[in-house]
């Protein structure tokens, strides 16, 4: 048996000093922080993950990682014909890239919730649970003294929705793979930690109870929904948050967080956000490889009069993917140059990407920064988010095709782009924030 880690022993510590602070009401008399709420960020695959396989070979997270993403890319697609303002509709496929480490209720139960920009609804397992079978801890709202679940006659949330038997309102969510959470509303008190910087407290958050879910989300303790819409976790805290994401590839780093409400890390040059059907759009007008301006029309990029089409910033990818057009433009310059020195390989299975013999971070030092270029703001990706090591002797692109060209095709900035940034979203001001950074340096 393996040992386990520190964060473990610290949580664990932590919930004992928590439990006994319920039990004496302390926690019912503090006050939400005016500097927000912080706390940990989590890799599916980190070693601080409750999910972590440590028999996995760098080939097996890869192709998780290659999976997740055109999982999401899929739900993305179908979600831009779905209506984001019914609680009955397409909002997270399966298993997201980030956990958010974080407390429910008094005394307090600790949970591992996957953030999810696109999705508007947060919601978590609670006991009773049909079909529940995660690793974590469940949720009991009956032992909980802060849970409230919330009736009939709520005008915002039980417009069409409610147990009349029960007097509780209800929600039920279809997911695009045929998977669903459904379970009543109600409100509880969330805590976040952070080693080092203590806890923050969020009361009477809105969220749904999940009482039956099949799969694939059986394992997984719940959702936390960042999107636009009013349900959104965001919009209740305030209506701006961030986040630092360092390293994907490492399962060791520990330093992926983020910031909810007063506290958000708004710093660096900005972009505007279009909002729309609980998504985040970007205006992206051009890429550059080093100061080689690719020839691709920004107008392949915008959205379309129809809704569909536009550029996607999403916390549930790790991959970037393009429309055909202008992955055709970005393959062909990073073939032009890896080729003339590095040997290509053919990855079983995965024949159609554009990967090397060698290692990225000892074989492109030289490689020269690619650069996304939006209204105003500028995304700079290094080696180790244009590349993933997939074998023990390759890596690959991580940039594919959005699947041809079909009226639904979508670009999306999936996370490996985001890494050694601090994103801070403005959802109010419309704005999203991007700054090059050391996330160990973050405040």
């Amino acid at each position: 048996m393996e040992p386990a880690s520190p964060f473990v022993h610290d949580a664990k510590l932590f919930l004992v000093i928590l439990v006994f602070l319920s039990s004496t009401n302390i926690i019912s008399s503090i006050a939400t922080s005016p500097r927000g709420f912080v706390t940990e960020l989590i890799h599916h695959d980190s070693i601080l993950s409750p999910y972590y396989n440590a028999s996995a070979t760098v080939a097996d997270r890869a192709t998780r990682a290659r999976e997740r993403s055109v999982a999401r890319l899929s739900y993305l697609k179908a979600a831009m014909s779905g209506n984001p303002d019914s609680v009955r509709g397409i909002m997270f496929p399966g298993e997201g890239v980030f956990l958010v480490s974080m407390y429910i209720g008094n005394p307090p139960v600790h949970q591992f919730m996957y953030m999810d920009t696109g999705s508007s609804l947060t919601w978590l397992h609670c006991l009773p649970c049909i079909g529940c079978t995660t690793t974590t801890s469940i949720y009991d709202p009956s032992r909980s003294s802060t849970y409230y679940p919330l009736p009939c006659d709520h005008d915002r949330y039980c417009a069409a929705n409610c147990d009349t038997q029960r007097n509780e309102c209800t929600y039920r969510a279809v997911y695009a793979d045929g998977a669903s959470s459904s379970g009543n509303f109600a409100t509880e008190d969330f805590m976040f930690y952070i080693e080092n910087e203590g806890e923050t407290f969020a009361s009477d958050i809105i969220f749904g109870c999940a009482r039956a879910v099949n799969e694939p989300y059986r394992d997984i303790s719940g959702v936390m929904g960042l999107g636009n819409g009013e349900r959104s976790l965001a919009n209740q805290v305030g209506t701006k948050f961030s986040y630092c994401i360092g390293s994907l590839n490492d399962p060791n780093y520990a330093h992926n967080r983020l910031v909810l409400g007063n506290g958000a890390v708004l710093v660096g040059p900005s972009t505007p956000l279009d909002l729309d059907k609980g998504h985040y759009f970007l205006s992206l007008v051009g890429i550059s490889v080093g100061n080689e301006q690719l020839p691709i029309n920004p107008r392949i990029f915008r959205r379309r009069r129809s809704g569909t089409g536009g550029v996607i910033i999403d916390s549930g990818t790790e991959w970037i993917y393009l429309v055909r057009d202008a992955y055709v433009q970005l393959r062909s310059t990073v073939e032009r140059i890896v080729s003339s020195y590095l040997a290509r390989v053919t990855i079983r299975n995965h024949p159609g990407w554009l990967c090397y013999r060698g290692s990225p971070s000892l074989d492109l030092e030289d490689f020269p920064p690619v650069t996304f270029h939006f209204d105003g703001a500028n995304l700079v990706l290094g080696v180790t988010s244009m590349f993933q090591v997939v074998t023990s002797t390759a890596f690959c692109m991580a940039v594919d095709k959005a699947n041809g060209r079909t009226p639904n095709d979508i670009n999306i900035i999936g996370m490996l782009a985001q890494q050694h940034h601090n994103i801070g979203y403005d959802i109010s001001g419309r704005m999203l924030y991007i700054r090059q950074t050391n996330c160990e340096r973050v405040n």
